[in-house]
């Protein structure tokens, strides 16, 4: 009996120590494993990657390179590209990119006119931007504020005529030049640019809500069109080498090709230069994390340091002058060339540009 209770004890004892082992494997192969994996290289994480728009040329791009320089120096996790075009080249390959997928827009923010700011809205193309993140949305003049918030006005061009000095002696006071018969085959400005077909409208009886007036001038002058071009250097280098001799043109823009040696000239109409609003905006589709990059550049953007030295560079009048821009701008630029100017009604105009963009190809380009 006593030897089987010894047994009984022995038996006891070893599966003990089979249980103990087995315990202390186990702790062993865990602390091994939390070692490992506090050894294993942490993942770096995903780069914020996006796509910035801005102008070509004119000195357009220099502040925004500067700015997101700075931003990406300080943000080493951040990466952004340029989309350097034009508008009028650009939108209709975003709205492309958005129909075939709203999740992937071709651009992420960036510059966009008045016209294609208010196309844009038909299109459901913007974001709505954060005040929190963009003070100087509260502190906008009303002509440079947006509906809901979708983009805010950094500055305002405007647009009057421009023509070839070498060609033209007696350079045309008034937007009816454009469709005069005197002009014929010396008129030219971009693809889908409405303004000339407005003013025609505006200055016949029409306006943008009836526009039958301007299309019905139009498609008697259409030869007054040399060309169409979509860019600025081919508009330029089609008044420059006398191919066409007349454009409506930015002020910013012709100054800084005219200050380079172009022979071009510039005047304001007698019936009002053309006020023309300039946004920074963010497309719809970009990821939280994209719109809040975005939002951050776009305020540091609209510092008045960097908003007036883009004012500047670029001959435009700007949302925030500091008091040294305002002592050195060129009359030309004077914020008092836009009390006189005309202001379209910009959002009819981005409502109804498909309709117009039809008529005008059936109507106008076909007789050109």
């Amino acid at each position: 009996m006593p030897a089987l209770a010894g047994g009984r004890i022995s038996m006891r004892v070893a599966r003990s120590s089979v249980r103990l082992w087995i315990v202390l494997t186990l702790a062993l192969a865990a602390v091994l494993a939390v070692g490992l994996v506090a050894v294993r290289p942490a993942r770096a994480a995903a780069k914020v990657k996006l796509t910035m728009f801005i102008w070509a040329g004119a000195n357009q791009g220099v502040v925004p390179r500067e700015v997101v320089a700075r931003y990406l120096k300080a943000h080493p996790d951040v990466e952004i590209e340029f989309w350097e075009s034009t508008n009028a080249a650009t939108y209709p390959k975003m709205l492309a990119a958005k129909q075939a997928n709203p999740n992937a827009p071709l651009v992420n923010f960036g510059y966009f006119n008045v016209d294609l700011s208010n196309r844009g809205d038909t299109d459901d193309m913007w974001v709505p931007m954060d005040p929190a993140r963009i003070p100087a949305l509260t502190k906008l003049a009303p002509a440079l504020r947006r509906p809901g918030n979708r983009g805010l006005g950094f500055s305002i061009s405007h647009v009057g005529l421009m023509y070839n000095k070498n060609l033209v002696k007696d350079p045309p006071t008034s937007w009816t030049a454009l469709w005069d018969p005197k002009w014929q085959g010396k008129v030219t400005f971009f693809d889908n640019n409405f303004v000339p077909l407005v003013l025609a409208a505006k200055l016949n009886g029409g306006n943008e809500q009836s526009v039958e007036p301007g299309f019905r001038l139009w498609a008697e002058q259409a030869r007054n069109i040399r060309a169409l071009p979509t860019t600025n250097d081919a508009l330029k280098n089609i008044v420059v080498t006398g191919e066409a001799q007349i454009a409506p043109w930015f002020a910013g823009i012709w100054k800084f090709w005219a200050d380079e040696g172009a022979p071009l000239g510039f005047v304001n109409p007698k019936e009002g230069a053309v006020a023309f609003p300039l946004y920074l905006q963010i497309v719809k589709g970009s990821t939280p994390e994209q719109i809040r990059v975005a939002e951050e550049i776009i305020s540091e953007l609209m510092t008045p340091e960097n908003n007036s030295r883009d004012a500047q560079l670029t001959n435009k009048i700007p949302a925030f002058a500091t008091a040294t821009l305002a002592q050195q701008m060129d009359p030309a630029f004077d914020p008092k060339v836009i009390d006189s100017a005309i202001w379209l009604d910009w959002a009819v105009m981005g409502q109804k540009a498909s309709e117009w963009r039809s008529r005008w190809e059936k109507e106008v380009k076909s007789r050109m």
